[in-house]
């Protein structure tokens, strides 16, 4: 693995949150005051970067992930599991004192989530404990906007260091709002984000007017990802919509869109176009959703690729 003498750099480096995963499944989402039986399903290793992370890896590309875990049994988990995975913890830390961020995840019927954390101090990594010259080894940089001043910090450090910087920016941000952001934004490569995310940014806006406000400020690949519908690309003189790949059977929606998300950037470190890389993404979230679980459901780039070639045999 890459080590500061090498003149070798890592594909992705991932910043952000660790988590192990409570879920539990029940028929229906309880009502005010009302009480539902639920089963539980298990704990299972998760987190917006490292679920990320997990897929990264899969496409065949080099990943690091800089986080934070509690001297605990989910972090020692967690850890280990990084470390199977093929993922360098150089920028992994543990805490003496905190304990590892969690969450629990209820699913219902039809596969849909609802969850809730439970927050620690270790929900994010202390910007004091980052070492960014690691950080700036990396081809790509990708962060959430869950924490805003890591954000704007991450995005100040890469400055002119030649590394790219990708970011996943929610409706449910820290600090929400275009007023905020746009100068972190102004520092982004590749921005992902949903349908509620966009027009959060931008409520009076078509999706289009607003994802090429987004290009204006700098940023080269827009990416909205709109569920079942698929989602759009946008890029300076070029806009495409992808289709999403329906399995028969949807069982947890969890991590979907963070696999979306590895898949996609992984097939950019790789040199792909942003019409192809959308497709891998695709195919790549319609396997995470067909298991219960944000990685259980992962799979490498082969067996993406041999799916991709027999829905293209089928559509002749």
């Amino acid at each position: 693995m890459l080590t500061d003498k090498s003149n070798k750099r890592i594909s992705i480096i991932g910043i952000g949150e660790s988590d192990m995963d409570l879920f539990l499944k029940v028929d229906r989402m309880p009502g005010r005051g009302e009480k539902v039986r639920a089963k539980e399903i298990g704990k299972l290793p998760g987190g917006i970067i490292g679920n990320f992370c997990s897929q990264a890896v899969k496409m065949g590309v080099s990943c690091g992930i800089v986080t934070a875990v509690g001297k605990d049994d989910y972090g020692r988990f967690l850890k280990e599991d990084y470390k199977n995975r093929g993922i360098d913890i150089t920028g992994l830390y543990e805490d003496e004192k905190e304990n590892t961020f969690y969450c629990v995840v209820f699913l219902d019927g039809s596969g849909e989530k609802y969850l809730s954390a439970v927050v620690s101090p270790l929900t994010s990594p202390d910007i004091r404990r980052i070492d960014y010259d690691y950080v700036r080894q990396a081809e790509y940089v990708h962060i959430c906007s869950m924490d805003h001043a890591l954000a704007e910090r991450t995005a100040q450090e890469l400055a002119g260091s030649g590394t790219k910087l990708s970011l996943d920016y929610e409706v449910h941000a820290e600090k929400p709002g275009i007023d905020n952001w746009e100068h972190i934004f102004s520092r982004v490569s590749v921005l992902f984000t949903n349908e509620e995310g966009i027009y959060s940014l931008f409520p009076t806006e078509n999706m289009e007017t607003a994802a090429r406000y987004l290009l204006s400020l700098g940023i080269e690949t827009v990416v909205v990802t709109c569920a079942q519908k698929g989602g759009c690309v946008y890029q300076r003189g070029d806009s495409f919509h992808y289709e999403a790949f329906h399995p028969d059977e949807i069982r947890d929606t969890t991590g979907a869109g963070d696999s979306f998300n590895g898949t996609f950037l992984a097939c950019m470190a790789k040199g792909m176009t942003a019409r192809w890389a959308a497709e891998y993404g695709a195919a790549a979230a319609s396997f995470v959703i067909q298991k219960e679980g944000a990685r259980t459901g992962q799979t490498d780039i082969k067996e993406i690729e041999a799916f991709l070639k027999g829905k293209f045999q089928e559509q002749g």
